[in-house]
């Protein structure tokens, strides 16, 4: 089989989620990379930015879809728009810098001019250039056909068929709510978007946060000693080993906790208070006691967004290569909160979860390890295991809604991300990828 011939049939022997099977090629292919561009994140819903990057007419934030730049720009009425980064005429960037507030984005090759809607409005010397007349209408920038918000973050497709987000989010907008409607006030974007790059491909990251519950214990045990106060009693820093994790249909992912030291030992205990004490009553009185006793959970919202709960981390992973991530964060804290709880509470999660966090450089090494493990012939031959924990439809269960298991140690929610992620390269249209989620869980297929 090359590279250049993945019939759908070849991608299902790379990825065999009824029998827990992965092949190592998907992380390291530029051919699936390339069918993953053109089908997954030229189809799906994106994490664009957070509403609050963006607040007033002319602001515009600098971001990947895919490998694609895109503009999300704040428009006169308020509405948000995602332009291509892209000049029509030769293709060069339309802005250059990460963020930043303009009446109108001017390509510095050849000054073609685009206003806040792409529409081309102005080339020099048109009259000259184009002696005959020149139809501007028709070289408008690419935009996105659907930009949605939901509660504060802008989500874009490419896609006009797509499903509408709520429909595409579905059960795991439940879950996302713990997040953003969890505090009075609601929450408050502390500076601006960190970014570092990650020597891995894109799913070695995604995978972590939609299932991953085991591995504090084994690559975080360092920094969590690191935290423990000098004077704790280490019987009762014990990470927990029961938990919840949460799959859907449409691939996203979470696993939650409800007891243990975690946020003790990464938010501190000061925010942690406010957390679980403080705003705790009004919390219930929001989202209800099930979504106010999480104490923390990380989520993945297919593709790519991944939301840190309790430690109020926002990041999109951007799949800019093959064997080559970016990650990039956001950090909010309770818009109500005292400033010192603020100040603490974001210090503490950027000693965990920053470019040089405690727990970051942690996973970085990890995924680094995994993507090095791909360069030789054999490293991309031996297939994978994928086939932790229960094996059968999850669910109901009385708390949570959707599909959801009560043992925390499983790969449960993996497998339902990579039967999305086969889905997607492999199905032509949003009724057949819905059709097939269906089927796929009518018939109990083994998750």
């Amino acid at each position: 089989m090359r590279d250049a011939e993945l019939s759908p049939d070849d991608l299902r022997t790379l990825c065999d989620m009824d029998e827990g099977v992965l092949s190592p090629r998907i992380y390291a292919d530029e051919a699936i990379y390339r069918l993953e561009l053109d089908r997954i994140f030229g189809r799906a819903w994106v994490l664009l930015c957070p509403e609050q990057q963006i607040p007033k007419p002319g602001d515009f934030f600098n971001t990947y879809v895919g490998a694609d730049r895109v503009i999300v720009v704040r428009q006169k009425d308020g509405s948000i728009k995602g332009l291509l980064n892209q000049c029509r005429h030769r293709g060069n960037e339309l802005a250059r810098p990460d963020s930043g507030n303009t009446k109108m984005f001017t390509c510095s090759y050849h000054g073609w001019s685009y206003d806040l809607q792409g529409n081309l409005r102005n080339v020099p010397h048109e009259d000259i250039v184009f002696p005959n007349g020149f139809d501007k209408s028709a070289w408008g920038c690419g935009a996105m056909a659907q930009v949605e918000s939901y509660k504060g973050l802008v989500f874009g497709t490419w896609d006009p068929t797509a499903p509408p987000l709520e429909d595409y989010l579905a059960d795991a907008a439940w879950y996302l709510d713990i997040f953003l409607d969890r505090f009075e006030g609601g929450l408050e974007l502390m500076g601006g978007v960190n970014k570092w790059v990650i020597k891995a491909n894109w799913k070695i990251v995604a995978e972590q946060f939609v299932n991953d519950m085991l591995h504090p214990e084994q690559t975080h045990i360092s920094a969590f000693l690191a935290s423990v106060p000098p004077d704790a009693d280490l019987s009762k820093m014990q990470l927990p080993v029961t938990g919840r994790q949460f799959t859907s249909p449409h691939g996203h992912g979470m696993g939650l906790w409800t007891d243990g030291p975690i946020l003790d030992l990464t938010i501190g205990p000061v925010a942690r208070r406010y957390f679980m004490e403080e705003s705790y009553p009004a919390a219930v009185a929001r989202v209800g006691r099930a979504r106010a006793d999480v104490q923390a959970a990380h989520m993945n919202l297919f593709p790519s967004c991944v939301v840190l709960f309790g430690f109020n981390h926002l990041r999109v992973i951007q799949a800019v290569g093959p064997q080559e991530s970016e990650i990039w964060t956001w950090q909010f804290v309770p818009a109500a909160a005292p400033l010192e709880v603020k100040k603490t509470w974001a210090a503490n999660v950027q000693r965990a979860f920053g470019a040089g966090g405690l727990f970051e450089t942690d996973d970085s090494a990890v995924w680094a390890g995994i993507q090095r493990t791909l360069r030789g012939t054999m490293g991309r031959r031996l297939p994978f295991n994928v086939g932790m924990g229960d094996r059968t439809n999850q669910g109901p269960d009385a708390d949570y809604p959707g599909r959801v298991t009560q043992r925390a140690y499983s790969e449960v929610a993996a497998r339902g991300f990579y039967h999305r992620w086969l889905e997607m390269l492999t199905h032509d249209t949003w009724t057949d990828l819905d059709q097939a989620a269906k089927a796929r869980h009518a018939e109990g297929a083994r998750q």
